[in-house]
């Protein structure tokens, strides 16, 4: 039988016009690598140091997608016949990813990071405010310094410029895994490559004091189309 908690999700930011949001994540201590980005194929081979790993790693909820056809509708086209309906064409809505976060808030970053390489933010004088002058990056600095550079941060005097899609669109691969005998995830049955993906909404993350639950993220993403794998495991001996 198939478990719903087996599954395999991979951003793949690759080609040379993802460079600049590659080097986006990387400022922020995300390592997407200079080539090909993928998640190791097994569980038991993921690396803490690869941002596509780490995600991989902490994604605890995802959606293959939905299928859904736009209809029109004849009526009369014989007597005594009632309105028939036709597909047209495809549609395509969204999907929704959530993770569990980690001490750093990784999947945060990851999300915050990319929705803001979308709307990039200049100063008066012209300069990228995040990657000219790194106001938005600090490295192992203590609360009450961070909370000191409050002021520095609050300027209304910024306006933002777009990317070109094709900066910012990715392909994500959902894979449906099962376990097998080689590892947790060894078995996969189908994979779906959504095209052009990028995160329209992120949804709040409730902080309050009470019982200690891990922290958790989630975001609803876009896509143009989407593709799918077969694969047949029946008899599948790994």
């Amino acid at each position: 039988m198939s478990y719903s908690n087996n599954f395999d999700v991979v951003f793949q930011f690759n080609g040379t016009s993802h460079d600049k949001i590659r080097e986006r994540f990387k400022k922020i201590g995300l390592n997407f690598g200079e080539g090909s980005t993928s998640a190791a194929d097994t569980d038991e081979n993921m690396k803490g140091e690869s941002a596509a790993d780490v995600l991989k790693m902490f994604c605890e909820e995802a959606q293959l997608p939905n299928v859904q056809a736009a209809t029109g509708n004849l009526t009369g086209v014989r007597m005594g016949e009632g309105q028939i309906n036709y597909a047209t064409s495809k549609l395509y809505t969204d999907f929704q990813l959530g993770w569990m976060c980690d001490a750093n808030m990784t999947p945060l970053k990851f999300l915050n990071a990319w929705h803001g390489f979308i709307f990039d933010e200049f100063g008066t004088t012209g300069e990228n405010i995040f990657t000219e002058t790194g106001k938005y990056v600090r490295d192992n600095a203590s609360l009450s310094k961070l909370k000191a550079e409050t002021g520095t941060l609050g300027s209304r005097d910024k306006t933002i410029r777009l990317k070109y899609p094709d900066q910012y669109q990715c392909n994500v691969t959902i894979t449906k895994t099962e376990k097998g005998k080689s590892a947790a995830n060894s078995r996969a049955s189908m994979m779906y490559t959504l095209i052009d993906c990028f995160p329209y909404a992120i949804d709040a993350v409730p902080l309050s004091y009470g019982a200690s639950q891990v922290t958790k993220v989630t975001a609803n993403f876009y896509y143009s189309k989407y593709s799918i794998l077969y694969n047949d495991i029946r008899n599948f001996a790994g």
